[in-house]
């Protein structure tokens, strides 16, 4: 009987203490009334609870005694559930930032994520094609606002890295398309279905009929350009001519496939290969129906689909008020220069 009774004081003293423990933790400099600060602004980090002189005498006590020795939390244990609390706080910051973000417009997002290419790469020549007339569908395409090829900051700094190989070896590269929004995919998916507009077949896809450029992939219904990683591109020398790569940008044909050899010129071949490898050496994956086609393997947004517009990223910034039209100086002036009473004039005249 006396056995049981001792055992039940102490099974309530453990009780007591691993309370007096969470108690502590709740109460701590860095967690406040028990809520953790995940401000935006200033993210705390949650330090350790230093041990009192108190909590000490207590665990010694309870371990001095053999009935509950066993049962008891070590401080390795008590160590490792502190460090899951604070990681667990630390991660809620963290989603609190990523929560912020989102709540961003896609064009805030942009500003603050995304480079114009020209800013990184000053010697880029910059052919956007679906600013223009002159492509596939033969009118400019819905989300093109300016020539300007923007992309994801990861995208544009590994870019950079394979145009300074590439200007080293005699080359400069053009860009025809970079970061698309998904506005320009859902116009390429209605011209496909208008089977009635076929003007541009020639150029682009003389061998391949129309309603079949979805099942061979020169068209998909969702694109990696909309990620803001991609760029379709190619290389001139120094004073901006053109390569020769057998085949020119969106030419749907077996002959545009990165793969492809039967039909090309040394010459050609080799020009290929000059830009895939400088590509892929710095950190690019080639597409295997394009060979103007590069996509970060690393691609920092590959879930996401963009649908803010191409343009340029002082445009996307909030525009301030327009200041109300006031009198020019030479308006002021001639107000000065005017009597202030005329009656008096009228006056003098009738006299």
């Amino acid at each position: 009987m006396k056995r049981y009774t001792h055992n039940n004081l102490l099974l309530c003293l453990t009780s007591l203490l691993v309370c007096g423990v969470m108690f502590h933790l709740c109460s701590c400099d860095s967690c406040g009334s028990g809520k953790p600060d995940i401000s935006p602004k200033k993210t705390k980090k949650v330090r350790k609870p230093r041990k009192t002189a108190t909590d000490s005498l207590a665990v010694d006590s309870l371990l001095n005694d053999s009935l509950l020795a066993d049962s008891l939390l070590t401080d390795s244990v008590l160590t490792d559930s502190l460090e899951t609390l604070a990681d667990s706080l630390e991660n809620v910051g963290q989603t609190d930032s990523l929560q912020e973000e989102e709540l961003l417009t896609e064009e805030q997002f942009a500003v603050k994520n995304f480079v114009e290419v020209k800013s990184v790469i000053p010697d880029v020549i910059q052919d956007i094609r679906y600013f223009s007339d002159h492509n596939f569908v033969g009118r400019r395409i819905e989300g093109y606002q300016d020539s300007v090829a923007l992309m994801t900051r990861e995208g544009a700094e590994a870019l950079k890295k394979a145009a300074d190989e590439l200007r080293d070896k005699g080359y400069r590269i053009k860009i025809y398309d970079a970061y698309r929004p998904d506005d320009a995919v859902q116009h390429f998916r209605r011209w496909v279905g208008d089977m009635k507009d076929q003007k541009m077949k020639e150029e682009f896809y003389p061998d391949v009929d129309k309603e079949t450029l979805f099942k061979q992939g020169y068209i998909s219904s969702r694109s990696k350009h909309c990620h803001g990683s991609t760029v379709d591109m190619t290389i001139c020398d120094l004073d901006g001519n053109d390569i020769d790569m057998g085949g020119h940008f969106d030419f749907f044909s077996e002959t545009s496939h990165s793969s492809h050899t039967e039909t090309l010129t040394d010459e050609q071949k080799k020009n290929r290969a000059i830009l895939r490898t400088a590509m892929e050496n710095n950190g690019f994956k080639i597409a295997g129906t394009e060979w103007w086609h590069f996509s970060l393997v690393d691609e920092p947004y590959p879930e996401t689909s963009f649908n803010f517009p191409v343009k340029r990223l002082e445009n996307m910034l909030p525009q301030k008020p327009a200041e109300k039209p006031g009198k020019s100086t030479k308006e002021q002036n001639k107000t000065k220069q005017q009597p202030k009473d005329n009656s008096k004039q009228k006056k003098h005249k009738k006299k």
